[in-house]
């Protein structure tokens, strides 16, 4: 019995250790990961833009079917997919994945408006642990659908003129939709660094304040998926960074053909 009670010790040591070396080296990972904000000296810029590889797809209306005294009588343009005539993709989100310091965090979006059954901004970008008020122009109940991994996901009701407030902790793309009115769609990208830009109409960006060195720049867009491609930057330089992206459908194709 006591041989066998000391193995049994000995093991429940072992096994204590080793989820205490996992949960060490867990939390150290995290606490090198996380991004460090102060004063950029000399810093770069990123500049480019963002385009559709190929023809640009016939533009989409959404259905309105609901509420329309408020919400309106007319089909609506779909923000999904925002192409103008020379191909640049608006709302495209072009941001560094990994930087370790740089400039401090600050700004971003405080508040995702919901006026004529519309999100306003269609995409949104906060930096974590912030506040977002969801607030509701419109004279009708809306319901806030928050579909997350890493932050708490939600389901509420905002009556007409009312808000709601809530707080991203964690790095994620979150895609916020309406459960009264299917048409309604958002996108909240909660950014571990300040480097990032929603592209305009004309598809152009600009990263700010960069310090030199060589990183990894993401365009995103919530139809055509993301890319990515290196890029050096110089002190006080800049570097061009130009993006295609290209319908899911073609990838498809692609891939078959070879």
């Amino acid at each position: 019995m006591k041989k066998f009670a000391g193995r049994y010790n000995i093991i429940c040591f072992l096994a204590i250790a080793m989820l205490s070396l996992v949960l060490f080296f867990g939390n150290s990972r995290n606490i090198l990961a996380a991004y460090e904000g102060g004063a950029v000296s000399n810093g770069g810029t990123i500049t480019g833009t963002v385009k559709i590889a190929g023809d640009a797809p016939e533009a989409k209306t959404l259905k309105v079917d609901k509420d329309q005294a408020t919400c309106g009588h007319d089909d609506i343009p779909s923000e999904a997919l925002i192409v103008s005539g020379d191909s640049a993709i608006k709302n495209a989100v072009v941001s560094i994945t990994k930087i370790s310091k740089g400039k401090k965090f600050e700004g971003g979006t405080t508040t995702i408006d919901q006026k004529g059954c519309v999100f306003i901004p269609h995409v949104s970008m906060v930096p974590p642990g912030s506040t977002i008020e969801l607030l509701n122009s419109d004279d009708i109940m809306h319901n806030l659908h928050s579909w997350s991994m890493k932050n708490t996901a939600f389901n509420e009701g905002v009556t007409g003129h009312g808000k709601l407030p809530k707080t991203f902790e964690f790095p994620e793309t979150i895609k916020i939709t309406c459960d009264v009115h299917k048409w309604m769609t958002s996108w909240l990208i909660v950014q571990e660094n300040p480097y990032y830009a929603i592209t305009g109409a004309d598809g152009k960006f600009k990263l700010e304040g960069v310090p030199a060195g060589t990183y990894t720049v993401q365009a995103w867009q919530e139809s055509l998926g993301k890319t990515t491609q290196e890029v050096t930057v110089s002190a006080g330089g800049e570097a061009k960074a130009d993006f295609e992206l290209e319908e899911k459908s073609k990838k498809k194709r692609k891939r078959k053909r070879k």
